[in-house]
């Protein structure tokens, strides 16, 4: 992953031809045998509960699939710099999770590109499946800072869609009632950026030092935004958000997990995640679905409070 880091440190993107801006069309491919011991070294990083923990963390999906998705941006015809893109969310679907052991045939592709005030919004999806059967996948969405004139590329069809697009940056339905909460506090610690860095292969300079985040704009060290959504699942399952006696591993099967990422949390933070039932409006929950689950993840600085992490859980 290093020689990848400089490679994209070094990716100089092709000039777009100026009617249109489109993502490359290839699938990355790859048969993976999980390897036992490093996704223990991931699980105990993330503190998954022991007891489901004969199945992968659903963000293990992201660090299995990293190699791929970086070499996918290392290569023309990516039109954007890898370096400075900005992580806005993530959509986690769980048909069933996989076992610690087992053989993946893992696949990862773009899949959809959109105008943004601030440059463009692309989708890159990646998908885990088990004997052939999909059993969970991932989608997440970054921001390339590009200028441009919003107003021409959104009337001029500067953008050309690839052929299967998904809906990008899913929104969060925040106008359903709120049920009971419970809340608990995160700690991160000043050197969780290179220790989460050593078990999932993201090198990002912005998370390791203060003096390499420095260089790419940041006051300090941040948080990797997949490190923080991994450690507010791993609380979901531990403490009972899905009122169940004992978790097992099933706990996410038929799951989608969407998380935004609001702003950075700067090493070191202590922070508080909240969670809540999502009931919706009509009290009517269909057939044996359960209500969604909401969570954030928030800090007091200065007598403010900010936003890190806004996320549901829902049934598929």
């Amino acid at each position: 992953m290093n020689m990848g880091l400089l490679q994209a440190a070094f990716y100089k993107p092709p000039q777009a031809a100026s009617e249109e801006l489109a993502l490359p069309t290839q699938v990355r491919e790859q048969k993976h045998q999980i390897n036992t011991r490093h996704c223990e070294k991931y699980h105990n990083l993330v503190a998954w509960n022991s007891g489901i923990a004969s199945v992968i963390h659903p963000n293990y999906l992201q660090v299995l699939t990293l190699p791929m998705q970086l070499s996918m941006m290392v290569n023309k015809p990516f039109p954007f710099k890898p370096m400075g893109l900005v992580h806005l969310a993530n959509e986690i679907k769980v048909n069933e999770l996989p076992e610690q052991n087992a053989g993946l045939h893992l696949k990862t592709s773009f899949a959809g590109l959109q105008v943004h005030k601030r440059g463009y919004v692309f989708a890159l999806k990646s998908e885990g499946f088990v004997d052939e059967a999909l059993a969970i996948e991932a989608t997440s969405f970054y921001l390339a800072r590009v200028k441009h004139d919003l107003a021409h590329d959104e009337q001029s069809g500067h953008i050309a869609s690839n052929p299967e697009t998904i809906q990008l940056l899913p929104s969060l339905n925040n106008n359903d009632h709120q049920g009971p909460s419970l809340s608990f506090p995160l700690t991160f610690e000043q050197g969780i950026g290179r220790r989460y860095a050593s078990a999932s292969g993201d090198y990002n300079p912005i998370h390791l030092s203060r003096w390499s985040a420095k260089l790419l704009g940041f006051r300090r060290a941040i948080a990797h935004g997949m490190y923080s959504k991994a450690i507010c699942i791993s609380m979901l399952a531990k403490n009972d958000a899905f009122d169940c006696r004992t978790a097992s591993p099933s706990i996410f099967a038929d799951k989608a997990i969407t998380t935004q990422f609001v702003q950075p949390i700067y090493l070191p933070s202590a922070t508080e995640m909240e969670v809540s039932q999502a009931i919706p409006k009509s009290d009517e929950i269909q057939g044996n679905e359960l209500p969604s689950l909401r969570f954030s993840l928030k800090s007091q600085q200065r007598a403010k409070t900010r936003l890190h992490i806004l996320g549901e859980v829902s049934t598929i």
